[in-house]
């Protein structure tokens, strides 16, 4: 009894003391919490009486995004509060005089240690608990607070607790590890951030020096969801609020709140770092007092894991600001530069004392070593990660998404309050599961082997560079970006990308046998995914010439994509290169703003003639011809680009490089001759079959006609169309 009542007597003394921070503390909830719901519940009031929308539901923003998804604003200021509580909480291990006067006290380290926490725990939990039930009063006054708000509330108030204990844990234990108030701060910035610096350095690194790495989806949930690293506070915190990688309509269109089940995580490390802080502070010494760290013996770890990684994030800022980032000259000068700089920096830190510098040679040299171990590694590709595909018997399946092949571009509604965007490789990477097609690895391997990648001119650098450029220019044209995620039998999955030659015949022919798969153009687009069919608003239509929009009963609408479905599977590779489409269909949902892209454009091809037929039975002509009695006049103009490319100096377009005709005749000759710009971006980097020379514009006489550029056919450029060149 009597050490219960010196223990809440401790308690209530540590209370008074610091009755400064309760009450800084209740200030910034009451900006943080209060405020922010009567502006963000005025904003949507507003917000449904302009659009006249029951989209903007209070109740629905109060429980699902208030007490849910926008829960991280208030934890950034609750991980403020547990860096003030901690820090203010054992200032005193820092100062002999009152570490002193604290253990000259009738009283155990464990009393005081658990006391002083305790009391840091009641700053913040009563007024954090008094200005949420504010909340929820403000919520019910505006008819926003139901039955189903309660749990929100709930785990609203154990998410902020968690997230206090498991920052202020932190902060404890970075005070008990130093002896010094700044080094302190220094020690809980480095331990709360540390494996989120190192999980975005590995990023930077992998970027720089493999070719083949790759990574789709939610970029913070690779980083700290994927990574064993993720054991520094920061780095759970962004896994437990990163949005979650929607791949189906269902999981998309749910209301995201946090990652529930990863809050035993952040339980469980609040729990270590706690226990950490209680263990060390019983072995602390008094004398530790004032020196920068209370252990001698952790030292040479925390000299190790600061200088190496730092270093090489200093090399990746002065490779990525030098004039060429791919050279390692200014990449290693930043690494040795920064190397020696903080090595002498953390020795007089350590010491205090400028002779701190040239203590530790041993080390000093161990840690170079170590540092330009991982620089040979990394630059000489040491493991072999460019050439790595795993073994046919390793496999369980593939998923291959090659750019600009039958384009995809993809939007998912999430909530009335926000969009998830998927394109086209995200989606084909999380849906596509090729099976026992050897072609795939046999690309794969063919791909890692020849290890192609880009290479870039400037033509600004002078006369000589332009031949070298346009060669260059040429030779890009012909490889293609293709990314692999191989999903292997032990339930890993290995991401890679590559570049391939369509210019080599048996390269040509593999991606021929991927194509033709029905794995691969099953899970090349949500079209054709079970799991995605949905009622769609409308089907917008294009052709060469003219744009449309279609309305479809669900009969007519399983129709279209069943016939469409059937001769999309039969389409060959050598179509896609050879072939000029005749247009595009495009599903689409409607939302708030007008419609958004469901299918991205599918490509319709002069083969799908059940397609065209239906199409045209449901109301668009999509092989319906311009003709020159639809036109006012062309305009035919030198392609700057082009034109730049070709000269030996910089080429300008002026008003006499434009040609400007009105005949029928030759109108009706170059509409036989031109494509849509739009299906040029769309398709050109696999179809050889556009001319760059010019850009031609076409004026309508009606006003509803699809406004686009367009290009000449290769090889059908009307001998009439000159146009004089001018060279400044």
């Amino acid at each position: 009894m009597i050490s219960r009542n010196l223990f809440s007597k401790l308690v209530r003394q540590d209370l008074k003391k610091r009755i400064w921070c309760p009450v800084l503390i209740f200030i910034a909830y009451f900006l943080s919490m209060e405020v922010r719901l009567l502006m963000e519940t005025e904003k949507y009031l507003k917000n449904a009486r302009e659009y006249n929308d029951d989209l903007y539901d209070i109740a629905t923003y109060v429980s699902h995004f208030f007490f849910g998804r926008e829960a991280w604003i208030v934890s950034v200021v609750t991980c403020v509060i547990a860096f003030l509580c901690g820090i203010s909480g054992y200032a005193y291990l820092h100062s002999r005089v009152q570490i002193d006067t604290y253990h000259s006290l009738p009283v155990s380290k464990t009393q005081l240690f658990w006391s002083k926490y305790i009391s840091g725990i009641l700053q913040f939990f009563f007024p954090f608990l008094i200005h949420t039930l504010i909340c929820a009063g403000i919520a019910a006054n505006r008819d926003a607070f139901g039955m189903e708000t309660v749990p929100a509330v709930m785990s609203y108030i154990v998410l902020q607790l968690v997230v206090f204990v498991l920052a202020y844990s932190t902060t404890v234990l970075a005070a008990v590890l130093t002896g010094n108030v700044i080094v302190s701060i220094l020690g809980t910035c480095v331990l709360f951030a540390y494996s989120t610096f190192v999980s975005v350095l590995t990023d930077l690194l992998a970027h720089r020096f493999f070719q083949t790495y790759y990574t789709y989806g939610n970029q913070l949930g690779v980083w700290f969801g994927e990574r064993i690293s993720c054991f520094s506070p920061l780095s759970m915190l962004l896994r437990l609020f990163a949005r979650p990688y929607s791949v189906t309509q269902e999981s998309a269109q749910t209301f995201f709140k946090y990652d529930s089940a990863y809050m035993w995580v952040l339980i469980a490390a609040a729990a270590v770092y706690s226990l950490a802080a209680y263990v060390l502070y019983l072995k602390r010494a008094s004398e530790a007092a004032g020196r920068p760290i209370a252990f001698r013996a952790a030292e040479p770890v925390i000299r190790t894991m600061l200088v190496i990684p730092v270093s090489f994030f200093v090399a990746v800022f002065f490779s990525v600001i030098s004039p060429d980032s791919a050279s390692d000259k200014w990449f290693l000068f930043g690494l040795v530069f920064s190397f020696v700089i903080l090595s002498v920096l953390i020795g007089i830190i350590f010491r205090l004392d400028i002779r701190g510098a040239f203590l530790h040679k041993r080390q000093f040299l161990f840690n170079a070593a170590c540092t330009a171990l991982i620089f040979v590694v990394l630059r000489y590709d040491v493991t072999g990660y460019d050439t790595y595909v795993p073994a046919d018997a390793q496999l369980q399946g593939c998923a291959v998404s090659v750019c600009n092949l039958m384009p995809l571009t993809q939007h998912v509604r999430v909530s009335p309050f926000g969009y998830h965007h998927l394109g086209a490789d995200d989606y084909r990477m999380a849906n596509m599961v090729i099976q026992d097609n050897p072609s795939v690895t046999a690309l794969a391997r063919k791909a890692a082997e020849e290890q192609l990648t880009y290479q870039r001119f400037d033509y600004y650098e002078g006369i000589e560079q332009v031949p070298k450029y346009i060669d260059t220019m040429e030779r890009q044209q012909q490889y293609q970006q293709i990314a692999f995620c191989y999903r292997l039998r032990n339930g890993r999955t290995v991401n890679r990308i590559y570049y391939i030659d369509l210019a080599d015949a048996d390269t040509l022919r593999l991606l021929s046998d991927i194509f033709a798969d029905q794995d691969y153009k099953l899970g090349a687009t949500p079209l054709f995914n079970d799991s995605w069919h949905i009622a769609f608003d409308v089907v917008r239509c294009k052709s060469n010439f003219r744009t449309g929009e279609i309305r479809l009963t669900p009969e007519m609408q399983a129709e279209l994509i069943g016939t469409y479905q059937k001769e999309y599977m039969e389409l060959a590779l050598d179509t896609v290169i050879h072939v000029i489409p005749v247009g595009t269909v495009d599903f689409a949902t409607k939302n708030d703003y007008g419609y958004t892209s469901y299918s991205g454009k599918m490509m319709v091809y002069p083969q799908f003639t059940e397609t065209i037929a239906l199409l045209q039975e449901f109301g668009f002509d999509m092989e319906a011809k311009l003709t020159a009695d639809d036109v006012e006049k062309i305009r035919v103009q030198k392609n700057l680009d082009y034109s730049r490319y070709q000269n030996e100096t910089a080429y300008t377009v002026s008003e006499e490089d434009t040609v400007e005709f009105t005949g029928k005749k030759q109108i009706q000759q170059i509409l036989d001759s031109v494509v849509s710009d739009g299906f040029v971006w769309e398709i050109g980097s696999f179809a050889d079959y556009f001319d760059g020379q010019y850009i031609v514009e076409i004026q309508y006489k009606a006003k509803d006609s699809i406004e686009n550029d367009y290009h000449f056919i290769k090889g059908q450029i009307p001998d009439f169309v000159k146009i004089s060149a001018k060279t400044d």
